[in-house]
């Protein structure tokens, strides 16, 4: 069966709000038992929240726009994540909000070569330098706890998203949720570079995924894996491959972790270009979980440091377990940010980075991170921004961020890392900002062969 939300009377004047009209032609598709909703060409298709359903192919035709309300209200009761999900999901630290929602929509897809626009300039309050200062509903929480994501999926099996673009979210563009055998392909994320949590792809708790062919320019992290802390009944996130995609971030390209309850495993990012980011393939186990048999190779990384209100400090390769908050403090949200995570078992390979701050490994005491592998990296160490040298460690309760001097390789309280066939090339007309080639501080069983160091001369 196929439907045109034009032939049910959708008008495309950016004006009129086609909720309704959507949400009658996806109904319409899921009760014959599956087909194609057409969001057709031309013009600018404004709505509310719409949920798609099982065997749905929500399809938007090249030079097709769908474009988010800015108003609250227009995001109904019945698509609050809580309600639509009869409370299996229930997040008081994360939105409630979504523009398209979709729960045990088993074998949908969104497709086509449209635009979802999740027309992030409408929410926000005030432009600022580094950051904008984003809106909530009148009387509602915190922005943050407040704007809708783009498109937020659960527990759908089969799902497929290909070929769309999302553009302007005024939170995470994608998150999806307990969705097993996912695929994302040809996709593309363009978000304004100064709105605050304005994630590309977010895959929690899912497994049997693939991210490939994407294009990511995203204010926070492009690609982020979690385990969040209220969708424990999804499992881990495991076997993951993330091929074939160019990123820029204001934060970072790919991050695993940082909401890590859960466990992360079996990951697997190659050939991929990371530029102009603030953070390049990171590794940040928090919150009690363990993050394990993971796999970065065959990559060219390019970063620099951006304003300490994003999180990051210009290192092309990152990986850190700590407490998100100090237990002896406790917390103000979950009781699993004071717990530590942990990291086994990493591998970087075949990677050329060009970066301001080099790699980064930290842990708070040598048994939280074991078992780093450096093979084949090409480091070049150069000053690229304004910015002051400094050592971010967030989110740490205890020891947010040290202001000194980078080394190229910072080996802090880890165990078990190995460099084999590593090069560090210096800038020399920034070598005086930077300190030690490789520092290395309370680790245990660190191994380096085939090392060299050189100074270039531009």
């Amino acid at each position: 069966m196929r439907i045109s939300i034009s032939d049910l009377g959708a008008k495309n004047d950016g004006i009129f709000n086609n909720a309704k009209i959507i949400q009658e032609a996806i109904n319409q598709v899921a009760q014959a038992g599956g087909g194609r909703v057409i969001i057709p060409a031309g013009g600018i298709y404004l709505s509310g929240s719409i949920e798609i359903k099982a065997h749905v192919d929500f399809h938007l035709e090249n030079g097709a726009t769908l474009r988010a309300s800015s108003n609250y209200d227009d995001y109904t009761s019945e698509h609050n994540i809580k309600n639509l999900t009869n409370g299996e999901v229930d997040e008081f630290v994360l939105p409630q909000r979504a523009f398209i929602v979709g729960f045990k929509a088993h074998n949908a897809r969104i497709s086509g070569d449209g635009i979802i626009d999740g027309n992030a300039d409408n929410f926000i309050a005030e432009r600022g330098q580094y950051i904008h200062k984003m809106r909530g509903p009148v009387g509602g929480r915190d922005q943050y706890l407040e704007r809708p994501f783009a498109i937020f999926m659960i527990e759908c099996k089969n799902l497929t998203i290909r070929d769309i673009t999302i553009k302007d979210p005024a939170f995470w563009a994608l998150r999806t949720t307990g969705c097993n055998e996912l695929l994302i392909d040809g996709i593309r994320i363009l978000t304004d570079l100064m709105v605050p949590n304005a994630d590309g792809v977010d895959i929690d708790r899912c497994q049997n995924v693939r991210i490939v062919n994407c294009e990511f320019v995203t204010a926070d992290d492009c690609i982020s894996l979690k385990s969040c802390s209220q969708t424990a009944q999804y499992g881990d996130v495991a076997n993951v491959i993330i091929s074939n995609c160019i990123m820029t971030s204001t934060s970072g390209a790919i991050t695993l972790g940082t909401e890590s309850v859960g466990d992360i495993k079996n990951v697997l990012v190659t050939n991929c270009i990371v530029k102009d980011s603030h953070r390049g393939f990171a590794v940040r186990a928090r919150e009690g979980g363990t993050i394990s048999n993971v796999r970065f190779a065959n990559s060219l990384v390019q970063t620099r440091t951006f304003s300490d209100m994003w999180w990051g400090h210009g290192e092309a390769l990152h990986v850190t377990a700590f407490s998100w908050d100090d237990p002896a403090k406790g917390t103000d949200g979950n009781i699993e940010r004071t717990y530590e995570g942990f990291v086994r078992d990493i591998t970087f390979e075949n990677i050329s980075c060009v970066t301001e701050a080099g790699i980064l490994n930290y842990a708070a005491h040598p048994q939280l991170i074991d078992g780093v592998t450096y093979r084949n990296i090409d480091v070049k160490v150069k000053k690229l921004s304004k910015w002051d040298a400094r050592v971010d460690l967030r989110p740490n309760g205890i020891e947010q961020v040290l202001h000194r001097k980078h080394n190229a390789f910072e080996i802090v309280n880890t165990s078990n890392l190995t460099m084999e066939n590593c090069t560090l090339t210096w800038d020399s007309s920034s070598r005086a900002t930077y300190g030690e080639a490789i520092f290395n501080q309370g680790s245990e069983n660190f191994k380096n062969t085939g090392f060299t160091e050189s100074t270039s001369v531009n």
